[in-house]
């Protein structure tokens, strides 16, 4: 009887009340909380505070890749909660999200290679080669691309473990425009006069000119010029660093290099060309540069010496003693265009170290717009035996900058005679398709680019998100090598992983908010409650 009087009771009824309100609220609480968890990871519903835009897709990554019109599979080799824990596979993995967001042709896929290991062994390029639980795939038919988690990030040096920036934005895109090409050119670098590296393990090692032209879409080999042919599909030819000659028919080598060089030019190919101040005198191949208005410049003293020179200057220069040069931009001319996008209010500084001097060797130079020094720009050209040259500069020294060659000053750079630090030579072809230009006839070139400088295409500098060196090189492999890169993703830095763009007074705001409002909530709901009790 008792029992049947407590469950008619006041108590019990709004006792009872309370209770299930009590339990109803906290589990559309959880309810609420695990909707919008699922909401927020398939909707990307985050919120960067970084000033560096760290976890924000950028404009310029989802413009760079706008134009693609076939499929692309981004594929991460481990399940979707293994990549939110680790915090830079998130990273990374919610940048793929963000691309297929925002572009119908990207499709992002995970698969976890341990229990499948052979779904992704078509991927592997030979039986040694690895894929790993940390790699990421871009594929478009049957081109792809493999990387690691590493390799979407920037580190001070080899052996850091910390990454100081984020690059994946211009490493997936770079990726998904490299697969999706008609054709993967190659670029062939040549490998045998001393060049830092004999074997594609040397060629790994240089980190900075491989991922260069590995962004830029290229299949990369080396190339032994006396042994082998310029393939056809090769689009670029780079040689660097070379310590020994090129070999020329010369009654004790039947072989010819420079020919092989020559021919592949015929065609509208492209080569690049970086010596440095340490270079001894290649006579066979900067003479035939000279063929294309390029003189690497070199001093010969009383004594007959020849010696390289390097350009320093005191006023324009990263390090104390003048030697680390900062390039004058030319705003107009064929060589301007290599660096039209970068050409901003505030253009990056692009770095010349220990660079050697360039000249031309054409006796028809010209000199626009002298008394205008904004449109100030050289270029010289040459008419011979049906064949029309001409070279223009990428960069200059500015004026004061002066030309050093064993201790001594042997030349100065002016407003109307730069020392030039990087040019460019054109020639054209006239590519028949009928009997006439009116039938369809059109023009293209073959390039040669010159620098004087080596560590321009060092790993620090064409990774840097400071300096321009790594957008000028990939617009120059867009422009020469008539392949498309993203430019203008620049590496965006972790300074601080805090929460950093909100003031004192805002995080104090924030905190009293998150600890108040509950409470007066809950004060709310219980006064309420005992109101409703008291007059019921």
């Amino acid at each position: 009887m008792k029992n049947n009087e407590f469950l008619r009771s006041r108590r019990f009824r709004y006792g009872g009340v309370a209770v299930v309100f009590t339990c109803v609220l906290v589990a559309a609480v959880l309810l609420l909380n695990a909707v919008f968890s699922v909401l927020a990871d398939k909707f990307l519903w985050y919120t960067d505070l970084t000033s560096e835009s760290i976890y924000t897709l950028s404009d310029s990554a989802v413009k760079s890749i706008e134009s693609i019109d076939k499929d692309v599979d981004i594929i991460f080799c481990d399940d979707p909660d293994n990549l939110m824990q680790e915090y830079y596979q998130r990273l990374v993995y919610e940048t793929a999200l963000g691309l297929e967001k925002n572009n119908p042709y990207v499709h992002v896929s995970t698969v976890n290679i341990w229990r499948n290991p052979t779904a992704v062994s078509k991927f592997k390029t030979d039986s040694k080669s690895k894929i790993y639980s940390t790699s990421i795939i871009v594929s478009s038919g049957s081109e792809f691309r493999v990387y690691t988690i590493k390799s979407m990030f920037t580190f001070d040096d080899s052996t850091s473990t910390t990454p100081w920036a984020y690059s994946g934005e211009k490493k997936l895109c770079s990726g998904i425009l490299a697969v999706t090409q008609a054709v993967s050119p190659i670029a062939c670098i040549t490998a045998n006069h001393g060049e830092p590296f004999s074997t594609e393990s040397d060629l790994a090692a240089s980190a900075g000119l491989l991922d260069l032209l590995y962004d830029a879409g290229y299949k990369i080999q080396l190339i032994n010029l006396v042994t082998e042919d310029i393939p056809a599909d090769c689009r670029m030819l780079v040689v660097y660093d070379p310590q020994d000659d090129f070999l020329v028919k010369d009654g004790v080598s039947q072989i010819s290099e420079i020919e092989k060089i020559d021919k592949y030019l015929d065609s509208t190919n492209s080569i690049m060309v970086f010596l440095d101040n340490d270079t001894p005198k290649l006579r066979n191949l900067e003479e035939y540069l000279e063929e294309w208005g390029i003189r690497f410049d070199r001093h010969t003293d009383a004594n007959d010496t020849v010696y390289s020179t390097t350009v320093k200057d005191s006023g324009h220069s990263l390090t104390q003693d003048g030697m680390t040069v900062v390039g004058a931009y030319t705003s107009h001319g064929l060589g301007a265009s290599l660096h039209s996008d970068l050409r901003t209010t505030y253009p990056p500084k692009v770095i010349f170290p220990y660079a050697m001097g360039l000249s031309y060797t054409y006796e028809n130079i010209y000199h626009e717009d002298e008394k205008d020094s904004s449109n100030n720009y050289w270029y010289g050209y040459k008419y011979a035996n049906g064949v029309s040259r001409s070279i223009y500069d990428v960069f200059n020294a500015y004026p004061g900058a002066v030309e050093m060659a064993n201790g001594a000053e042997v030349g100065e750079s002016t407003q109307i005679a730069p020392i030039h630090l990087m040019t460019v030579s054109s020639e054209p072809h006239i590519i028949k398709q009928g009997s006439s230009y009116a039938e369809g006839n059109t023009t293209d070139y073959s390039y040669v680019l010159a620098c004087g400088s080596t560590e321009f295409l060092s790993g620090t500098l064409l990774n840097s998100n400071t300096y321009g060196n790594g957008d000028l090189m990939l617009n120059a492999m867009r422009s020469m090598g008539k392949e498309v890169v993203p430019v203008g993703l620049t590496l965006k830095p972790f300074s601080s992983t805090e929460i950093e763009n909100i003031t004192t007074r805002e995080a104090n705001g924030y905190t009293i908010a998150l600890v108040v409002t509950p409470a007066v909530l809950t004060l709310g709901f219980a006064v309420f409650f005992l109101v409703r009790r008291k007059y019921a």
